[in-house]
């Protein structure tokens, strides 16, 4: 018995089609490349809108919504300007004592006899130096042609992000409402409760990471100062970037502090170590447990995941953009579960009703 040949046959239909569905893929990626800023813009507009929503629906209550908008955005730009003013320039001097510091700590560790031999072979000063120097670069995305690029025209990102976060901000609610209503209508209530709790659960989230990570800022700049190390500021603002990371971020942000102590001193290195270590536990078994009840729950591997994505193409702003649109993903999905599961009670409820 011969075993039969299967014959393909490719039709000029079947061409044509495939070959259009290539060109409208190169399209879109081609415009979705020229459109990288003006996507940027819009992204970040609607993730600082999403994070200032609650405080004017808050205000919403009290006087006319156009005027709670007002107040927030006064009070964004204010603060946005006197941290800029205040802090922007000692964080450039900090961050260059931190260059100095951090390669004669190295040194000193090289020269040790308990772990020189270790440091060498490791080459723990050509690594410490590379990460030092890549910083700036990291924390602004992109090469470094690219980021001359950006920053000609920085003044005009902030002003259209502005404009963008106040339209969202007015306008938001009335534009999701019309979007609702284009869908069927045995789909509309679904989708609001969905969209809105996942909304509230992201926002929520999202507050209550960036005090936690103000507070661990906050916290490191004091331990550093008060183990002499230079650099302090600098170093809390590294510390209050990794502390969005669940479980380990803390800790993770606090080792150049612990380091560059233990060079100094290695009883000053094993005293930050393990109030460190302490802060660390007490932030997961407290503060993020607490955020976990009220909001979600996102967990390490896609807060560091969506954090790095968005380090290396965005920079810091990309890192906090992505990072929140996770979580929406996230509370989306947790909010469907939820809807899922009261939807399978009531089926359950109903015939013992009856």
């Amino acid at each position: 018995m011969q075993a039969g040949h299967a014959t393909l046959r490719v039709s000029a239909r079947s061409i044509v089609l495939v070959t259009a569905g290539l060109g409208v893929t190169f399209l879109a990626l081609r415009m979705a490349v020229a459109a990288e800023r003006v996507l940027g813009w819009i992204a970040a507009a609607a993730a600082l809108a999403l994070l200032l929503t609650p405080v004017v629906e808050r205000l919403h209550r009290r006087m006319p919504r156009g005027l709670a908008v007002l107040v927030v955005a006064l009070i964004s730009l204010g603060s946005a300007g006197l941290a800029a003013y205040g802090v922007g320039a000692s964080l450039v001097r900090q961050y260059q004592n931190v260059r100095t510091a951090v390669p004669q700590a190295v040194e000193r560790i090289e020269r040790s006899e308990r772990f020189g031999d270790v440091a060498r072979d490791a080459k723990l000063s050509q690594r410490a130096s590379e990460l030092v120097e890549g910083i700036p670069e990291r924390l602004r995305g992109g090469e470094p042609a690219e980021a001359v690029r950006a920053a000609t025209t920085r003044g005009i990102a902030f002003v259209i992000t502005g404009i963008l976060t106040i339209f969202f901000l007015l306008h938001g609610p009335k534009l999701l409402r019309g979007g609702v209503g284009q869908l069927p209508e045995h789909l509309q209530e679904r989708v609001t409760r969905i969209g809105g709790g996942a909304a509230a659960r992201a926002s929520r989230y999202a507050l209550a990471t960036l005090a936690q990570a103000v507070v661990a800022g906050v916290v490191g700049y004091g331990i550093a100062r008060l183990l002499a190390v230079p650099g302090a500021a600098a170093l809390g603002l590294w510390l209050a970037l990794w502390a969005v990371v669940p479980l380990v971020g803390s800790f993770i942000g606090a080792l150049p502090i612990v380091a560059i102590a233990a060079a100094q001193n290695p009883w000053y290195g094993l005293a930050a170590g393990a109030f460190f270590i302490a802060y660390q536990i007490a932030e997961d078994v407290l503060s993020q447990r607490a955020i976990n009840r009220r909001s979600m729950r996102l967990g390490p591997f896609l807060t560091t995941l969506g954090g790095a994505a968005g380090l290396e193409l965005y920079g810091l702003g990309g890192a906090l953009v992505l990072t929140l649109a996770l979580a929406l993903a996230v509370a989306a999905l947790a909010e469907v579960a939820a809807l899922a599961e009261a939807g399978g009670a009531a089926e359950q409820a109903a015939p013992s009703q009856a």
